[in-house]
């Protein structure tokens, strides 16, 4: 007798085992409702990032729930706030790739989905295990299916409302770009920060855990476009306490670009300092804005071997200068 997936899957759920997904390895199986979805559509063309409104176990089994009429492909868990909740980062699958989940209305029929644990109007659920966990998931998607990783093609719940996407999406796909109504993931998640982990940078990327750190740097957590899971600040003041990145790079021209978690309190003329074989060269950089991506300091030529990136706290007082990544490409 053959046995279809579906019944091994129950049957493993039934028993209390866990299951991997033999679509997306990192992910655990664990199906929605019987038949909660679409065998057939039109080609899974963009994916499409929700959050739950809610935890992650309920929405698990409010999706395994039968008198409901929703399912999505996979959940990804944003903090663990119990001991008996699930790890952050973990990943459960509630619909095969090959089918078309009831996530996003009329875009049901040419998508997939992931719902994220957590509340738009509370950037504590997006944590950096989530974005971390979720990002390679999307990027999965995106190269199984064969459509760009860009935001043309990984897009919020509420894309509807980007008039720009909607003026793309209707003739690329095919689709009434306007048929959603949800407001989710909202102006908390952290797009840029999610798609760098998409389509990961090339070069010689230093965070600031590898830096060195002269005098009183604190510590933080709380920006959430940051690059990796912290990030170290400073007040500014006529002092010699320096963050330091360290790279070795081969001798030829080099794009140096650095990465800040942005704000109101930041300073505006933050001396990044390069060396180059010329010397070192200074760029003053405006932390309040640009934040949460690869802000480029220009082309340099260097020498083979150690090469730096030192951030002063010497500058305009009442202010602090964050030291992140820095970037040699």
């Amino acid at each position: 007798m053959k046995t279809n997936i579906l019944t091994i899957a129950a049957t493993i759920a039934a028993a209390g085992i866990t299951q991997a997904s033999t679509d997306y390895g990192p992910a655990i199986l664990n199906l929605a409702c019987s038949g909660h979805w679409y065998t057939s559509g039109y080609g899974h063309k963009f994916h499409v990032v929700h959050d739950m409104e809610g935890y992650y176990a309920s929405t698990i089994s409010y999706f395994k729930n039968c008198s409901t009429s929703a399912s999505v492909h996979y959940c990804v868990n944003g903090v663990k706030d119990a001991s008996s909740d699930a790890p952050a980062g973990e990943i459960t699958q509630m619909v095969l790739e090959a089918n078309y989940a009831w996530h996003a209305c009329c875009w049901n029929k040419y998508s997939t989905g992931t719902e994220h644990e957590g509340f738009a109007s509370n950037p504590a659920w997006y944590t950096t295990a989530m974005y971390n966990a979720s990002g390679p998931l999307s990027a999965h998607e995106a190269t199984k299916f064969g459509y760009a990783k860009d935001r043309n093609h990984i897009v919020g719940h509420n894309e509807h409302s980007n008039a720009t996407w909607r003026a793309y999406a209707g003739p690329a796909f095919g689709i009434n770009a306007s048929c959603n109504t949800h407001s989710d993931p909202g102006a908390f998640w952290n797009w840029s920060g999610y798609m760098a982990i998409i389509n990961p940078p090339s070069g010689i990327i230093v965070d600031n855990t590898a830096a060195t750190f002269t005098g009183a740097w604190s510590t933080g957590t709380s920006s959430t476009d940051k690059y990796g899971a912290d990030y170290r600040y400073h007040s500014t003041a006529a002092t010699s306490e320096p963050a330091v990145w360290t790279a070795s790079v081969s001798a030829g021209s080099h794009d140096v670009s650095v990465w800040y978690p942005e704000g109101g309190n930041r300073s505006t003329s933050a001396p990044y300092i390069i060396s180059t074989s010329g010397g070192n060269v200074t760029q003053p950089v405006n932390q309040q804005i640009t934040g949460g991506q690869w802000v480029s300091q220009g082309s340099y030529s260097m020498n083979a071997g150690n090469n730096t990136v030192t951030l002063s706290v010497w500058t305009t007082t009442g202010f602090i200068v964050v030291a992140d990544a820095v970037k040699w490409q």
